[in-house]
C-alpha cells in the first residue's frame, strides 16, 4: 500500500469518534424509552333507545383494544357478517393484532386494566404520557364496530372514555289475528288454544316497489316465534326480524309464514275428502303446496301442520316502531275424533258371570276395533269377560250426518264373536269420551 492510499490519522479519528457518536445515541435514545400505565373505562349503548332519550346498555359485547390503528382496520376489514370465525378472535385467525380484550356488563360497562404502552420520547418526559387508542366492539345483535372518535388515554390515571353508541342489526314486528272454530258455523267461535307459529325469513329480496319477494326468501327450519290463541280466538305476537338489505339502507319490511297447529284440527280441506261440508270450509290466501317441515307431505296430503299464510311485517323506520299488522281470519275444523271403549261381556244369570273367549269388534267408519274377553284383576277381585278396546279414532269423513260432522259423533256397529248377543251394543260414539258398557250374552 502506498502512502496516497493510507487513511490519514485525522480522517482515522473522524471515523472513530463519528462511531462512537451512533453507539452513544442509541444508548440514548434506548434509555429514553418510558413504560406507561393506565386503566380505562367506558360504555357501550343501543344507538336507537338513545335516540328515544333512554339509556340502555349493550351487555354482553366484547370490546377488543387496538395500539395500531392498521391492526385494528385490517380485524375491521376480515369481518364476514355473521361469521364470527372471522372475528378478531376468531378460530379463522392466524394471529391476533388486538392487545387486549373483555366483555362489557349488565349495563353495557367494560374496564380495561393494566393497559401499557411503552414511547421513546414520551409528551411529558417521564412524569406522563397520552397515547391515542383503537377499539373494536361486537355483538351477535349489532355486528362490528369502531370507535366512531378518536380515543386518548392519560398514564397513571382511569380514563373515562365517552359512551360509544351502536345501532342493532334487527327491526321489531307486530302480528295479531283470530282463529274461529268451523263446528260453530256461521256464529264463528272463538278456538282457544291453537299454536300459532312464525316463520320469520332469514334472507330475502325485495321488487321494485319495495316489497319482499317471497319466492326468493329462505326461511328457518324451526319456528321464529310462537304464541298460543285465547279464549276469544285471539292471538298476538311481537318478534324481530333482520334490517334488510343492510342496515344503512333498510327497508323496514319482512315476508312471514305463519302456521296454525291444533290437534286434530286442520286450516284447509283437502281436495280428496268428498264430503260436502256447510258452511263451507276456505281460508283464503291459505298456502298448502309447501312442505314445511320437509317429511315428504304438504298440507294437500294430509300433513296439515305445514299449512299456511304468508304475510309481510312492517317496521315504520319514521316513527322509530313496529306497525301492528293484521292478519286475515282463520277457521280451522276438527277433522278427527276418539274415544276409549273398554267393558264386560257378561251372561244373563242373577248375579251375571263374565264370559271369557268372546271376540268383541266394533267398527268405527272403515275401521274396525277388536278385543277378546279375558279374566282381569280389579281393585278388588279377578273378574272375568272383560274387554279393552283401547283408543277409538275416526274421521270427518267417517261422518254422514252434517249436523254431527260438528259434534263429531259417528255411528258405529258391534258384533260378538264366541257368544250370542243379547243386549248392551253402542250404536254412536261421540268425541273425547271413555265409554265404559257391559255387553249381555249367552254362551254358546
Amino acid at each position: 500500500m502506498n502512502d496516497q492510499m493510507r487513511p490519514k490519522p485525522a480522517l482515522k479519528a473522524f471515523f472513530i469518534i463519528g462511531g462512537l457518536s451512533l453507539v452513544l445515541f442509541f444508548m440514548l435514545a434506548a434509555s429514553c424509552s418510558i413504560v406507561f400505565r393506565s386503566s380505562i373505562q367506558g360504555t357501550v349503548i343501543d344507538r336507537e333507545a338513545w335516540a328515544d332519550g333512554t339509556t340502555t346498555g349493550v351487555t354482553d359485547a366484547k370490546v377488543f383494544l387496538y395500539t395500531d390503528v392498521a391492526a385494528r382496520n385490517a380485524d375491521y376489514d376480515a369481518y364476514a357478517d355473521g361469521d364470527e370465525t372471522s372475528l378478531p378472535d376468531g378460530a379463522a385467525k392466524a394471529e391476533y393484532g388486538y392487545f387486549q380484550s373483555t366483555v362489557t356488563d349488565a349495563d353495557g360497562g367494560y374496564d380495561f386494566t393494566g393497559f401499557i404502552w411503552e414511547k421513546l420520547f414520551s409528551e411529558y418526559g417521564k412524569t406522563a404520557d397520552r397515547a391515542e387508542i383503537h377499539l373494536l366492539i361486537y355483538h351477535p345483535d349489532y355486528g362490528l364496530w369502531k370507535n366512531p372518535v378518536p380515543l386518548y388515554v392519560v398514564s397513571d390515571v382511569t380514563n373515562q372514555l365517552p359512551q360509544i353508541t351502536i345501532e342493532d342489526l334487527w327491526n321489531a314486528g307486530r302480528f295479531a289475528g283470530t282463529v274461529s272454530d268451523w263446528a260453530s258455523g256461521v256464529d264463528e267461535d272463538p278456538l282457544n288454544g291453537v299454536t300459532v307459529n312464525l316463520y320469520v325469513a332469514e334472507t330475502w329480496t325485495f321488487d321494485a316497489a319495495g316489497a319482499p319477494v317471497s319466492a326468493d326468501a329462505t326461511y328457518p327450519g324451526t319456528p321464529t316465534g310462537t304464541t298460543t290463541t285465547d279464549a276469544d280466538g285471539r292471538w298476538a305476537a311481537t318478534f324481530r326480524f333482520r334490517k334488510m338489505p343492510g342496515r344503512g339502507d333498510d327497508v323496514g319490511k319482512v315476508p312471514v309464514r305463519i302456521t296454525y297447529v291444533f290437534s286434530d284440527y286442520r286450516a284447509n280441506q283437502p281436495e280428496s275428502d268428498a264430503t260436502v261440508y256447510s258452511p263451507a270450509f276456505s281460508n283464503s290466501g291459505l298456502i298448502t303446496t309447501v312442505d314445511l317441515d320437509e317429511d315428504g307431505a304438504d298440507a294437500v296430503d294430509g300433513d296439515y301442520e305445514d299449512a299456511f299464510l304468508y304475510a309481510t311485517a312492517e317496521y315504520n323506520l319514521t316513527a322509530g316502531e313496529a306497525k301492528l299488522v293484521t292478519v286475515p281470519d282463520v277457521m280451522m275444523q276438527r277433522w278427527q275424533f276418539s274415544a276409549t271403549v273398554a267393558g264386560q261381556v257378561v251372561d244373563e244369570a242373577t248375579p251375571p258371570a263374565g264370559i271369557d273367549g268372546v271376540t268383541v269388534d266394533l267398527i268405527a267408519g272403515t275401521e274396525t276395533f277388536s278385543a277378546d274377553t279375558a279374566p282381569t284383576d280389579t281393585a278388588n277381585s279377578t273378574e272375568s269377560g272383560r274387554f279393552d278396546l283401547g283408543t277409538i279414532t275416526w274421521k270427518i269423513t267417517d261422518i254422514t250426518d252434517s249436523a254431527k260432522q260438528k259434534t263429531g259423533e259417528v255411528d258405529v256397529t258391534m258384533s260378538l264373536t264366541g257368544a250370542t248377543y243379547v243386549s248392551g251394543y253402542l250404536l254412536s260414539l261421540k268425541p273425547d269420551t271413555q265409554r265404559s258398557i257391559t255387553l249381555k250374552a249367552a254362551p254358546l
